[in-house]
């Protein structure tokens, strides 16, 4: 959401931001909305944020990463736009502490499944027509989303096609600290390709089917586990993971 993205990046940017500073802030974005942006809101959004007497932080910049819960993501789609498309299924797991703590997982009713995205994914009209709507299943998402970090395989296009999502049926976008685990595993995995495809064959993981959203979300989470086990020692916290996963898309640019 470009209107946050000036207090992101102080928050980014800052151990600690001054209380003072941080009001300032929410009194220019509550200009661009009809109710009041305020801390609780700013949670609601998802993003991870404390205060104490005079200082407001990022969650993620005190937590060390393996005490951070994770909310592993994966969604099957009937197209790529989220304005002429939909999600038809979504699938995730929350992991703490390397243990699958909870799970989400719904079917969402589409009268309409291209042919290809059948044979891709095995989901069928059918399958959708008692299913319930897409802002039901977003609505119960984000509930059970918090402001946990939002991790995917491909996070650009799931955190993306959801956040859009929840523009297109009237709901706010996500906030979530995010990261992406094909940035990741290229940097800590040893591989000649890291499609979750080929990492689920390399690595041995044996979840389910490929291409439905619950069995690639937690095959995600295992190739989350395996990236775990190579980090660099600099890496500390939360933000510290993050930022090392994006750094390598970040050096590409500037050589280019």
């Amino acid at each position: 959401m470009e209107k946050f993205d000036n207090l992101i990046k102080k928050l980014e940017k800052d151990d600690e931001l001054p209380k003072v500073e941080f009001d300032k802030c929410l009194q220019r974005l509550s200009q661009h909305y009809d109710i009041d942006v305020n801390f609780e809101t700013l949670n609601f959004l998802g993003l991870p944020i404390e205060e104490n007497t005079d200082k407001v932080y990022l969650k993620t910049k005190k937590h060390n990463f393996r005490n951070e819960t994770y909310c592993i993501v994966d969604i099957e789609t009937n197209g790529n736009s989220p304005i002429r498309n939909q999600i038809i299924e979504i699938g995730a797991i929350k992991i703490k502490d390397g243990e699958i703590i909870d799970r989400f997982e719904s079917y969402i009713y589409a009268d309409f499944i291209p042919p290809a995205i059948t044979r891709l994914t095995k989901i069928t009209k059918e399958d959708l027509k008692d299913a319930p709507s897409l802002k039901k299943v977003l609505q119960d998402f984000k509930l059970f989303l918090k402001d946990d970090v939002f991790v995917a395989h491909n996070v650009k296009f799931d955190y993306g096609f959801i956040s859009a999502s929840m523009k297109v049926v009237g709901l706010e976008e996500l906030l979530n600290r995010k990261f992406c685990t094909v940035d990741l595993s290229r940097k800590t995995i040893e591989a000649p390709k890291h499609g979750l495809a080929f990492l689920r064959e390399f690595l041995n993981i044996d979840i389910g089917e490929h291409h439905r959203a619950y069995a690639d979300a937690v095959s995600a989470g295992k190739v989350l586990e395996e990236c775990f086990k190579n980090l660099p020692e600099d890496v500390v916290t939360t933000e510290d993971l993050i930022k090392f996963s994006s750094e390598n898309k970040k050096n590409k640019k500037k050589k280019s």
